[in-house]
């Protein structure tokens, strides 16, 4: 009797009853919040990179104009920096297989002594209509511009350039977003391209003349030469 007293009495002192089931107490689940990725590290401008990559300054790139992902701004200035320079190693390892082969002709009908003409090279990003990426590099050459257009194939560590086809004289057709105004007018090209002959129209540096001789303007009016109105810096194109 008197062990069964104590018993009880050690039951009660500890919270628990004689003869009863323990209480259960209930643990609240312990929640682990997910580490946080770090940021990511601010884009580098471009005058930084133009120093930093000993980039010529005879190459112009806005910031405004300048793609939002790094390393398609590093190998875009360099890409444009070693063609200017007539790099053929350098140029040829961020071309595709077919540009490799026609780099080759350029480089044999002159492509150095060229690039040493050219005074000044604005470049312009954007992309295509499907969302490809591409940049447009304007060359001044004397009071001439020509325009290359390449699209960017950015595989992280390393870049691709391939060669967009681009007709004579396509700075004059060309005006506010220049690589926008360009599929545009490659778009307008393709749609004359396919009418019948009756009603076959084609274009020449800028004009669309029809089947009757007649002429009239199809494309957009764009710059004619250096001013503020141009591709690149106030005063230049």
């Amino acid at each position: 009797m008197l062990l069964t007293v104590l018993a009880c009495s050690a039951c009660a002192f500890f919270g628990g009853g004689c003869g009863g089931e323990e209480e259960k107490k209930s643990i609240a689940p312990v929640v682990q919040e997910r580490p946080k990725a770090p940021p990511k590290p601010p884009t580098t401008p471009v005058n930084k990179l133009l120093n930093t990559l000993s980039i010529d300054d005879r190459i112009y790139l806005d910031e405004n104009e300048a793609p939002q992902s790094e390393s398609q701004r590093v190998a875009a200035l360099k890409f444009f920096n070693a063609m200017l320079h007539a790099d053929a190693v350098t140029i040829k390892s961020m071309i595709s297989f077919n540009d490799q082969l026609e780099l080759d002709a350029m480089i044999n009908n002159g492509l150095s002594s060229a690039m040493d003409e050219v005074s000044l090279v604005v470049l312009k990003t954007g992309e295509n209509q499907d969302g490809r990426p591409c940049v447009m590099a304007i060359y001044e050459i004397g009071l001439d511009y020509q325009v290359q257009l390449w699209y960017i194939d950015d595989a992280g560590n390393s870049a691709t350039f391939t060669s967009v086809e681009t007709p004579p004289n396509l700075v004059d057709q060309l005006s506010g977003n220049w690589i926008e105004e360009y599929f545009i007018l490659k778009n307008k090209r393709a749609e004359i391209a396919q009418m019948p002959d009756e009603e076959t129209s084609y274009t020449l540096a800028g004009e669309l003349t029809t089947s009757d001789g007649s002429r009239g303007s199809n494309e957009p009016s764009g710059p004619s030469g250096p001013g503020p109105g141009g591709p690149g810096p106030a005063g230049r194109p």
